[in-house]
């Protein structure tokens, strides 16, 4: 039987904004389309080159989602803690393999659906598509920004800003996993790390 509380984040997630609200039968339908999963320390949620036949919201723990290139060289794309969606679109909807694998980095509840019933939960519940509308706008500027940012900005910058406005990843990734959200060696962050530590040292 699941938790009164296992859709609470779901709910406090889609009602964050403050102008959108759910009525207790509107937000007891839409979770009949989820279901709840725990992942284990390194379990996939999704492999790559796989159909990513499901979209999940991190409850609790955490998820990386990455891309292995041809010389098993591991790229991260995003970590999603908890609040946070994870999965592949371009693969939910088109049916196509997935480019990404994605991995929980510590044991993590979610809360999932397929495409079926997401669409359903789109077409039955007006304020769960008044939600996806803004989000898909909200991500797609996001994305666009984190782009430019990781074309534009130095080494030092991006650990900087990952300071400033993710500290969750600085806290609990380890190093390697960030290094490759960077683009960059274990031992470049390193050195970015110290080269930081240096400067706060000499402005205290």
């Amino acid at each position: 039987m699941v938790h009164p509380n296992t859709f609470l984040p779901l709910r406090q997630v889609l009602e964050a904004a403050g102008d959108i609200t759910f009525s207790a039968e509107e937000f007891h339908q839409l979770t009949s389309y989820f279901k709840v999963r725990v992942l284990k320390k390194k379990e996939f949620f999704n492999h790559q080159n796989q159909y990513c036949r499901y979209v999940a919201l991190v409850n609790s723990g955490c998820l990386r989602g990455f891309h292995t290139n041809d010389k098993g060289d591991e790229l991260t794309l995003f970590f999603a803690f908890a609040g946070q969606w994870a999965g592949d679109k371009t693969s939910f909807y088109s049916g196509h393999p997935s480019i990404s694998g994605i991995q929980a980095l510590e044991k993590t509840e979610i809360v999932y659906v397929d495409k079926h019933d997401w669409e359903t939960a789109m077409d039955r519940t007006p304020a769960f598509e008044k939600w996806y509308r803004r989000r898909s706008r909200e991500t797609l500027e996001e994305t666009q920004r984190k782009f430019i940012a990781r074309q534009t900005e130095s080494a030092e910058e991006k650990y900087l800003n990952l300071l400033k406005n993710e500290p969750a990843i600085v806290a609990r990734i380890p190093q390697q996993y960030i290094a490759s959200y960077f683009g960059i060696k274990p031992q470049s962050l390193s050195r970015v790390r110290k080269l930081i530590s240096v400067d706060a040292d000499f402005l205290t």
